[in-house]
């Protein structure tokens, strides 16, 4: 019992664990971290509802604009639940952060922009498994027309499309991207959580339990007469693979860049790798922390 109780003053103001949030903070706001591991840093204030509000009032302070966040012309709505902000903060220190600040310390998954991996003004961009928007609110921001597909109803209309009225280009499809055209039941437990793969979407949820509509990105472009696809970024809980499988002709034709995650799946980095190189063997690819970069020189 005294170890528990030493255990939580520690992380109480004051506490050492406090202190150095409190001070990792600051200096993740200034442009570094050198001085706090990253895997203690991110395991504190995931774990801590408290250190969750500290970090976000932080940030209200230095980038509040009216009822929403401007990071440097990424413009991004504001969460009220400690879930939300949980989500919020996650998706921030892996890839709006390092963008920010080319300090790439806070990342776990890893961000989506990365060494040749860009986004160019004018560029077509997919995201693929939208979810708050963070990513189509970069992309915006450096003047991409974004496509972002989010099948889930809630996610769409209480976040998502709060980030596409801050930011121009964002374009919302409420459609799962497949290797088929149907319908398939998408399940989750959380907002960031939800899958059309069956063996990851088991468990009961009261939060995410619907019938969305799938469709392949080869069949979307060709329907909407889509000229060029020049980025492709995914996270869709383990329907990446399901995702290339659908977009074979955009890949050979295309040769968008690539970033997807790895994770999901024991051998997502096998079959995501097979699946690119066979439809467009140029492609040239690396692996880095939950990640897949490929691109094809000079497409």
């Amino acid at each position: 019992m005294n170890n528990i109780l030493i255990k939580i003053k520690t992380r109480l103001p004051g506490g050492i664990y406090f202190n150095k949030l409190r001070l990792a903070t600051l200096d993740l706001l200034r442009g570094k971290l050198t001085f706090v591991d990253k895997y203690a840093f991110l395991s504190y204030f995931m774990g801590s509802n408290y250190a969750n509000n500290y970090l976000v009032n932080i940030l209200e302070q230095n980038y509040s604009q009216n009822d929403y966040f401007n990071f440097q012309g990424i413009k991004l709505p504001k969460f009220a639940f400690e879930s939300e902000k949980t989500s919020f903060l996650m998706e921030f220190a892996d890839f709006i952060y390092p963008y920010l600040f080319n300090d790439f310390t806070t990342t776990d998954e890893g961000p989506y922009l990365y060494k040749d991996i860009q986004i160019k003004k004018g560029d077509v961009v997919i995201d693929a498994g939208a979810n708050f928007g963070l990513f189509s609110g970069l992309a915006s921001s450096l003047e991409a027309t974004v496509y972002a597909f989010e099948p889930v109803k809630i996610i769409r209309e209480k976040y998502l499309e709060e980030t596409a009225k801050l930011n121009e280009n964002i374009n919302i499809i409420s459609l799962a991207l497949s290797n088929t055209i149907g319908n398939v039941l998408i399940k989750g437990g959380g907002i960031a959580s939800a899958s059309i793969v069956e063996n990851l979407n088991k468990k009961e949820s009261d939060l995410i339990n619907e019938i969305v509509s799938t469709i392949t990105l080869d069949d979307w472009v060709k329907q909407n007469n889509i000229s060029k696809i020049d980025f492709i970024k995914a996270d869709i809980e383990g329907a990446e693979r399901l995702m290339l499988e659908g977009a074979q002709w955009v890949l050979k034709n295309y040769a968008p860049k690539l970033a997807i995650c790895t994770y999901h799946l024991p051998d997502d980095k096998k079959v995501l790798t097979d699946l690119i190189l066979k439809a467009n063997p140029n492609y040239k690819i690396i692996y880095k922390w939950k990640k897949l970069y490929a691109w094809v020189e000079n497409s």
